[in-house]
């Protein structure tokens, strides 16, 4: 009898032991510590708000400079009817989370276009023009001053379609072949997007160096400024100077802070004019 009483409580024990346990690490998967140097300390859980929209989401990157960030404007009503508005610029290669694509309105309009569903690196939910955004990929930049663009991965279906150079793109590695690659992005200066059914390039065309990208990116932003925000221009263009030494487009930049003095050149004088003896009357 004494041994059944003695065997019961060393049960009992045990799932009390047990029982702690389990609760201690609840308290600590639900804190978020972790072991740093011999002590436990507390990372922040993120809230709510900071989460990407839905689990599903992928990455993506902007292709246009400033680009709109848009957010709903009264109710979804879920449908093409829901109005968005204006909230904040976005930056040319941003990098954001992706959604869904739906259609809606402008507040300030009634022409319907399709946004994707975006949450940017604050947090920050929205919507961009689904135009503005490519999905996945890497990020890289244009850097021949002749880059074509083919149909296909084949030389023979070259296209009249040169992509300006320093043009930001994303290009997507899993579709490389025979030296070409699909890419997706904006001519800044022809003002025009890469259309899908013309967006293989030679990947020879591309720099997927970050010096090269980020200098890219300054220059392009700071060239697309008014004459007015001329302090922000130089501002950029300084930055692209120091920060990206070894880029590709350190020279363009140089000679854009740097201008070489305005040649002067002498008007030709003008023709001399024969001199002509006349005869003298007698």
């Amino acid at each position: 009898m004494k041994k059944k009483i003695l065997l019961l409580a060393l049960a009992v024990s045990v799932l009390l032991v047990f029982s702690c346990s389990k609760k201690e690490d609840a308290k600590s998967a639900s804190e978020g510590t972790s072991e740093n140097g011999g002590s436990r300390v507390a990372w922040e859980v993120p809230s709510e708000d900071n989460q990407p929209i839905n689990q599903s989401m992928n990455y993506g990157f902007v292709l246009v400079v400033n680009s709109g960030f848009y957010t709903l404007s009264g109710e979804d009503t879920k449908d093409e009817t829901t109005k968005v508005r204006w909230s904040a610029q976005m930056s040319l290669g941003e990098r954001v989370f992706t959604g869904e694509t739906r259609r809606m309105i402008f507040e300030t309009e009634n022409r319907v276009y399709s946004f994707i569903e975006i949450s940017r690196d604050d947090g920050v939910n929205g919507y961009a023009l689904a135009t503005h955004v490519a999905v996945g990929g890497q990020i890289a930049v244009v850097v021949d001053d002749r880059a074509n663009l083919f149909r296909t991965p084949r030389s023979v279906d070259v296209t009249g379609t040169i992509l300006t150079r320093r043009t930001v793109v994303i290009c997507y590695p899993e579709t490389e072949r025979d030296g070409f690659v699909e890419v997706r992005g904006y001519d800044q200066e022809r003002r025009v997007f890469i259309s899908p059914n013309i967006s293989n390039v030679r990947v020879s065309a591309l720099s997927r160096r970050d010096s090269d990208i980020q200098s890219a990116i300054l220059l392009t932003t700071a060239l697309s400024l008014r004459d007015n925000e001329r302090a922000r221009r130089e501002a950029l263009l300084e930055m692209a100077m120091s920060d990206f030494p070894d880029s590709i487009f350190r020279a363009e930049i140089n000679e854009i802070v740097n201008p070489p003095p305005p040649v002067v050149t002498e008007p030709d004088p003008p023709p001399v004019q024969p001199i002509t003896e006349t005869a003298e009357e007698d």
